[in-house]
C-alpha cells in the first residue's frame, strides 16, 4: 500500500533524522516516513552558534549512519576536558586517551548546522524514506488492534493525505506539540538562565583541551574547534546579568570574556554573531501514548553544560534499533 509505512517520524529535529537513518539501515523493505512542516530542503541550515559536543560512542553512531566522513573537516577532537569549581585551586581533569586510546579522544566539537546538513543529505540517498515536507499533520488517530492492514495509527497530513503506520515517532523538539497534543503531564523548569554562544579566534593553540568553568555567575565552556585557534564559548548567565552583559561594547565584553576564561587561551576576538538561548528543563511524565513514542528533547530536555542533550538522544535511538 502506498500511503502505508512501518513507522511514521513526526519532526525532522537532529533525532529525528539521526533515527530516520538508524531505522531504516535494519532492513531495506523498512518503510519510514518524515512529515516535516518546514521546507528543509529549500536552502542549507545557517549557523546559529551552536556547537555540539559529539561523545566517542556517539561518532560510532555516526559511521553507522555514514555521516562521520562528511563532517571530519568540520570536527575538533577533544583529547582532554579541564573543569574548575570557581576559586578552587584542583582540577578535575577528563582524558581522552584512557576512553579512546585508539584516537586518544573523548569526543568532537562539530557546529550543529554541519551535522544538520549531513543528516539531511543522507536522508535523500535512503530509499526506503518518504519525506513529506513541507507538511504538517492535521489529526493522529490510533486503530484498533484489529485493523486488518496492521496499521495502528492515521495521520492526516495538511495537503489531506492519509498516512498509516504501525508506529509513530515525535521527534518535534524540546517544546513537541505532539507531547501537548497526547496531554502527556511534563514537568517543566525555568533554569532563570541565557546561554550566549558564540566562536572566537585566540592567541594560543587550544591543544584539543575543553575547559569547563563553574562560576558563581555561572558556568563557562570553551569547546575546541577543528583550527586551533578557534574555540566555541557558552557562556551562561543569569537572565538579569546577560542582558547587560549583551549589551556591552566590544571591549568591554572581552574584558569580562578574558577575565572569566583567565587567558587561558591568551588574548581573544570575537568572530560570529553572539546568539541568545532561554534555559529550561523539559521532563515528560512518559514517554509514549499508545503507539507513539518521544524521542529525544520530546521526551526529555536537560541543561546543556554538560553537552549530554543529542548523546542521550542516540542513546535512545540505538535501544530503539
Amino acid at each position: 500500500m502506498k500511503n502505508f509505512f512501518d513507522i511514521i517520524i513526526v519532526g525532522s529535529s537532529y533525532s529525528g533524522m539521526a533515527c530516520a537513518l538508524a531505522l531504516a539501515d535494519i532492513a531495506n523493505d523498512l518503510k519510514i516516513a518524515i512529515v516535516e512542516k518546514e521546507n528543509i530542503f529549500a536552502q542549507q541550515k545557517p549557523a546559529d552558534g551552536r556547537a555540539y559536543a559529539i561523545s566517542a560512542k556517539s561518532l560510532e553512531f555516526f559511521k553507522k549512519i555514514n555521516i562521520y566522513d562528511d563532517l571530519t573537516a568540520y570536527a575538533g577532537r577533544i583529547s582532554d576536558i579541564k573543569i574548575t569549581d570557581d576559586k578552587s585551586p584542583f582540577v578535575l581533569d577528563f582524558i581522552g586517551n584512557e576512553v579512546d586510546p585508539v584516537n586518544n579522544q573523548l569526543g568532537q566539537i562539530i557546529e550543529n548546522h554541519y551535522i544538520f546538513e549531513a543528516l539531511k543529505k543522507r536522508l535523500l540517498l535512503q530509499k526506503n524514506i518518504t519525506i513529506f515536507c513541507p507538511n504538517h499533520y492535521q489529526s493522529i488517530d490510533f486503530v484498533d488492534e484489529n485493523a486488518h492492514d496492521n496499521a495502528k495509527v492515521i495521520v492526516k497530513l495538511a495537503d489531506n493525505q492519509e498516512i498509516k503506520a504501525k508506529l509513530l515517532l515525535a521527534c518535534d523538539g524540546r517544546f513537541s506539540k505532539l507531547r501537548e497534543y497526547f496531554s502527556i503531564p511534563t514537568r517543566l523548569k525555568n533554569y532563570q538562565q541565557i546561554a550566549m554562544v558564540f566562536k572566537i579566534n585566540h592567541q594560543l593553540p587550544h591543544q584539543n583541551i575543553a575547559y569547563e568553568k563553574f562560576l558563581r555567575g555561572g558556568p563557562l565552556a570553551i569547546l575546541p574547534l577543528q583550527d586551533q585557534h578557534q574555540s566555541s564559548i557558552v557562556w551562561i548567565a543569569k537572565n538579569n546579568q546577560a542582558e547587560v552583559i549583551k549589551d556591552l561594547d566590544q571591549e568591554n565584553f572581552l574584558q569580562q570574556l578574558h577575565k572569566k576564561m583567565e587567558f587561558c587561551l591568551g588574548q581573544c576576538q570575537v568572530i560570529s554573531e553572539k546568539f541568545s538561548y532561554p534555559l529550561t528543563l523539559v521532563e515528560a511524565q512518559k514517554f509514549y501514548h499508545q503507539n507513539a513514542i518521544l524521542i529525544g528533547d520530546a521526551g526529555c530536555g536537560i541543561h546543556p553544560i554538560a553537552g549530554q542533550g543529542f548523546n542521550l538522544a542516540i542513546a535512545g535511538i540505538e535501544i530503539l534499533q
